[in-house]
């Protein structure tokens, strides 16, 4: 749409004065000659139809429209100003902007940047949570944490962590003890997450066993898995790391206890070597590396 608004210029010479009241004193702030702060504001009173001020003896008063007008033009300027430093960060320290799958982003990383925040409090992060579909451009973040083989030309890649693949389930759907834990497996209903490498089919081929039927829902998201066996709905099979909130509070237990390397691994992407980062990036960076290999 289009905006019936004034030069921001002349609205920012108009504030100005109106706030420190005389042209010089805004002309100092702003950078220009108390002569162009004058004609800036003597444009918008023309452009407006209006005086915004009365002039006498060097000292500015504003008019009954200008003090009306005035709180509108302020607003705006401190609206414009908090949302380009919640966007872009203040010009002299950038935002920290990462990205993460989704449930990477929700189980992994929100329950621990509180400590990371307390630990480096002047840090300030931007998260954006992506799902494996979905391309954004590497202009909107810094470093980029992936999942998959680690053969990207688009950045310095570095390994972060490889994390075990196990089947989990809701507490009442444990199989019964004593039997075959892959026959009961083959039975029971299984949930199939679209898109990934290690599936059900690679986990009963790795031992040794025929891939039975699908028989439960497919999703698109790990997250959705976890959620979905953790109602009932049918076992799991995702990565350790994810898994651990859910069997740490009892939500869900694990199937059996076998496991499956995972053929795809966490690695970090950023657009130059690590070392290259700004130092907020870095220690960031290595936050993360510290935090994956204690876990």
């Amino acid at each position: 749409m289009a905006y019936n608004l004034p030069p921001l210029p002349w609205l920012r010479s108009f504030e100005a004065a109106a706030r420190l009241g005389n042209f010089t004193r805004a002309a100092e702030e702003l950078l220009i000659t108390p002569a162009a702060v004058s004609y800036q504001v003597r444009q918008l009173e023309q452009h407006l139809g209006y005086p915004l001020f009365e002039r006498a003896h060097r000292e500015l008063m504003l008019t009954r429209l200008g003090q009306t007008y005035l709180p509108t033009v302020e607003k705006a300027f401190s609206d414009l100003s908090i949302a380009t430093v919640s966007v872009f960060g203040e010009r002299d320290r950038q935002p920290v902007r990462f990205r993460c799958l989704n449930s990477f982003g929700q189980l992994w990383m929100i329950p621990r940047i509180k400590s990371f925040q307390e630990a480096h409090p002047g840090i300030e992060l931007q998260m954006i949570s992506a799902s494996w579909a979905e391309t954004l451009s590497p202009e909107l973040f810094d470093i980029d944490v992936r999942f998959g083989n680690g053969s990207w030309a688009d950045g310095a890649v570095e390994f972060l962590l490889n994390d075990p693949i196990i089947p989990v389930c809701h507490p009442d759907q444990a199989l019964p003890a004593g039997g075959n834990d892959l026959v009961s497996l083959g039975k029971a209903t299984r949930l199939d997450i679209m898109g990934v490498v290690d599936t059900w089919e690679n986990f009963f081929r790795n031992f040794g066993r025929s891939v039975p039927p699908r028989n439960g829902l497919q999703v698109d998201q790990t997250l959705s898995a976890l959620e979905l066996a953790a109602l009932g709905h049918g076992h799991a099979l995702v990565l350790q790391t994810l898994a651990a909130p859910y069997l740490e509070s009892g939500r869900l237990i694990r199937s059996c206890e076998r496991k499956l390397k995972s053929r795809h691994s966490y690695y970090l992407v950023t657009d130059r070597p690590r070392q290259a980062l700004g130092p907020d990036a870095q220690i960031f960076c290595d936050w993360m590396i510290q935090e994956l290999g204690t876990d």
